[in-house]
């Protein structure tokens, strides 16, 4: 457990760095290999930081009364159904909060260790940097996630990305002093959002910061202390969570492979994203009314 909150940082800048210098060598991932990485990082490494949302709900309302496991789950599947159907129906919308979304929890990665102005630009590098160097790869993924509007998210991205950049480096440099490694972690976020394709960069992130932060953060305030205990405990969550995936999956219609493997993706997580911010939100003000 202490050797992985130790490391998993440190390699989420060393892959960004090895990516970056072989991409001039044309050994980037090609599109397919890109798609295998993207779904196996989500599902290893990705999922599981939100299965332990149970627990963290348990441990949060364990002091109410009126709180029942049956109408926790009730709860969420039908948050995380409805935000599935506004997407599908207005895709627009879909798209847009959960850009938003995005923003404010990446940014979240920070919480513990910056200010307001540095998880506001770390959160919004992430989202926005990617369009500056690859706008028609941004484009293009933004239409297969069913918005006629692609063009306009990415002019709206890439004039947003220097003000992400500016806010984040001054939030990095400002707690320099006192936590250095964040300024490498902004630095190889940056280099990796302008120069790797877009959805290299968010595996990368996603998948080797975003999720062991949120996973290992959530597993201490629960004491949960070995990675033995928390795949278990996430194991059936984790399993549910894949099972509904591949039914929604099954369920798109008039859509090109790639483009029903980025609709699972991209709206299953911001499906997710919607009651596990909002649990967070909720254990967080328990939390401090306990203390």
């Amino acid at each position: 457990m202490q050797h992985a909150e130790r490391w998993f940082a440190g390699s989420f800048v060393l892959a960004i760095a090895v990516l970056v210098s072989a991409a001039p060598f044309g050994l980037a991932p090609n599109s397919t290999s890109t798609l295998v990485i993207l779904v196996a990082g989500v599902v290893l490494l990705g999922l599981p930081h939100g299965a332990l949302d149970p627990l963290v709900a348990r441990n949060a309302f364990a002091n109410i009364p009126a709180y029942h496991t049956l109408s926790f789950y009730a709860a969420y599947l039908s948050a995380v159904c409805l935000y599935a159907l506004l997407w599908r129906n207005l895709p627009t919308a879909g798209l847009a909060g959960f850009l938003l979304i995005a923003a404010y929890h990446f940014g979240s990665d920070w919480s513990s260790r910056g200010s307001a102005l540095t998880r506001f630009g770390y959160g919004l590098t992430v989202v926005t940097v990617p369009a500056v160097f690859h706008p028609s790869a941004e484009a293009q993924i933004f239409a297969l996630l069913g918005t006629p509007y692609a063009p306009a998210f990415v002019s709206v991205s890439r004039a947003l990305a220097p003000l992400a950049i500016v806010a984040g480096a001054i939030g990095a440099v400002l707690q320099c002093k006192q936590r250095k490694r964040d300024l490498i972690e902004f630095l190889a976020i940056v280099a990796g959002a302008l120069l790797l394709q877009p959805l290299v960069f968010f595996t990368c992130y996603f998948s080797l910061l975003h999720s062991p932060r949120h996973l290992l953060e959530t597993a201490r305030d629960l004491g949960l202390t070995d990675l033995a205990g928390i795949v278990r405990r996430s194991l059936p969550i984790l399993i549910a969570t894949l099972a509904l995936a591949g039914l929604f999956y099954l369920g798109l219609r008039g859509a090109s492979t790639t483009g029903r493997i980025l609709m699972t993706v991209f709206i299953g997580l911001a499906a997710l994203t919607v009651p596990h911010m909002l649990l967070d939100a909720l254990a967080s003000a328990s939390k401090r009314r306990c203390d």
